[in-house]
């Protein structure tokens, strides 16, 4: 399982398990327990303290039991602490005669060697650890390892136990809600993009071969084509929008760009049969100085950039607006504009409208994998419940509506849900954050919020969640205090 992403999940208990050959698994249960008194951060150390407790822990002579506390995390992060040992009689002696022939009397990488005294132990052991902290380690959960003889044979041999309870998410299977998508009566699509064509000097003939204008075209073809390939598909009205950059003459430039604009409409009813009752429109609208700031903005290489801003803030286009941006700096930032930035300013901004019948289950899921964007939330979710719940192709389908979508609500909220349940919690929050202020959102986020610790928030939202009727909010509620628990003990550990 996936880790989530805010500190280390070490729970108050460790249960520790062994198998010995007087004993079943239920009798060692009791037989073993370690209490965690602190886990806390000094500097760049990690320091954990506990209690390991051996209560009537049967350790025949030639037995030894070695009890390794373990800590792992995504990516395969993992570090295994120094381990405690317990030795029968005849096992400790081996244990010495061995640490002799190495010319050693103790053994660095052990935290503590035990001789049974008796042949029911009952010993109360303090483990402290001091390790080099790492930002991994507040993202791991932790583990013990018992392992009878130190053999790490047979499961009868070695046996692991994660510890709780513990802020481990994922361990707890929080209840992510879906939320059914309403009916879509008419299903209105557009395709839309931007063209970037060359022209000639003061010109709007529409030239193919010019620079890449075949690739640019290939653009308008590619989603012409991708409606006409669906004989369902009907397209119902075509816009074109065109944009002209600062240089040169305002009035020319205005003119430009309604004649470019007309010029494209033009070319596209050449080239495409459209249907007679289509609605076309095309529109020049000069000069983009707001797209011009946008990127200016955006753009670390423009030199004297707020000097720039402010020119075009305060100075009017028809009152020498671009004369004082070129003579900024002698023109040096002016031409970095004109040869880095104007270029994307010449653009042709283009929708193309079409709209699509509802289809029945087999049509709706050929599209799915094919033209995605024509079917409806509806379909997609309604395609989803031909599979089991959870299942692999359940997922997909609300991921590949999240994705067709991703400005729908409804959308996100379910594509978050399966996210959730795949404890990937980084994607569904960045699915699910926007909308807080959608009611149907708030279990999800409030599961999002839990995931990172922040209780107090998730707590806002799953009440919220539950006084709005979604009944999975309940069941985290109930969560809400293991966590809190389990939090409060490692609240100081930070990056």
């Amino acid at each position: 399982m996936k880790i989530i992403q805010n500190f280390l999940t070490v729970t108050a208990f460790f249960l520790l398990f062994a198998v010995l050959p007087a004993y079943g698994q239920g009798a060692l249960v009791d037989c073993f327990d370690m209490t965690l008194t602190q886990a806390r951060r000094e500097r760049d150390k990690l320091v954990l303290e506990g209690t390991i407790l051996l209560n009537d822990m049967k350790i025949s002579s030639n037995n030894q039991l070695t009890i390794t506390p373990v800590m792992r995390a995504a990516n395969d992060r993992n570090l295994s602490l120094a381990p405690v040992v317990v030795n029968g009689k005849s096992r400790q002696k081996l244990y010495n005669r061995s640490l002799k022939l190495q010319g050693k009397t103790t053994n660095l990488n052990v935290h503590s060697v035990i001789k049974a005294d008796a042949r029911y132990m009952n010993r109360s052991i303090p483990y402290r650890a001091v390790i080099p902290y790492q930002t991994w380690m507040k993202n791991a959960a932790m583990y013990v390892v018992a392992d009878l003889c130190g053999c790490g044979g047979s499961n009868k041999d070695r046996l692991e136990k994660s510890i709780g309870p513990s802020a481990d998410l994922s361990q707890y299977s929080p209840k992510a809600n879906l939320v059914v998508p309403l009916h879509e009566d008419s299903k209105r699509r557009a395709e839309t993009g931007s063209a970037f064509l060359i022209f000639q000097q003061s010109k709007w003939d529409i030239l193919p071969a010019l620079y890449n204008n075949r690739e640019e075209l290939a653009k308008i073809d590619k989603s012409l084509r991708y409606i006409n390939e669906e004989p369902t598909a009907t397209i119902t009205g075509i816009t074109i929008k065109a944009y002209a950059s600062p240089e040169g003459p305002y009035d020319l430039n205005l003119r430009l760009s309604e004649q470019r604009a007309k010029a494209l409409l033009d070319y596209i009813r050449q080239k495409y049969t459209l249907p007679r009752n289509v609605t076309v429109s095309s529109e020049g609208y000069g000069e983009d100085w707001d797209g011009l700031v946008e990127l200016i903005e955006k753009d670390p290489m423009v030199e004297n950039r707020n000097q720039i801003l402010q020119i075009i803030q305060s100075v009017n286009i028809l009152d020498s607006r671009e004369r004082q941006i070129m003579d900024v700096n002698g023109g040096r930032p002016y031409r970095y504009l004109l040869n880095n930035l104007y270029p994307l300013l010449r653009r042709s901004e283009y929708q193309i409208t079409y709209a699509v019948p509802e289809y029945p289950m087999e049509k709706a899921e050929q599209l799915l994998e094919t033209k995605p964007s024509m079917l409806s939330l509806d379909e997609m979710y309604r395609i989803a419940l031909l599979y089991k719940k959870g299942s692999d192709e359940f997922n997909r389908v609300f991921k590949i509506a999240g994705q067709t979508y991703p400005n729908d609500p409804i959308a996100c909220i379910n594509a978050a849900a399966v996210a959730i349940w795949e404890n990937d919690y980084a994607t569904a929050k960045r699915l699910i954050e926007k909308w807080s202020n959608e009611p149907k959102a708030w279990n999800n986020l409030g599961i999002v919020c839990m995931s990172e610790l922040r209780l107090d928030e998730a707590e806002w939202y799953l009440l919220n969640a539950k006084a709005n009727g979604i009944n999975e909010a309940v069941a985290n509620l109930e969560i809400l205090p293991q966590l809190k628990a389990a939090a409060q003990m490692f609240e100081t550990l930070g990056d």
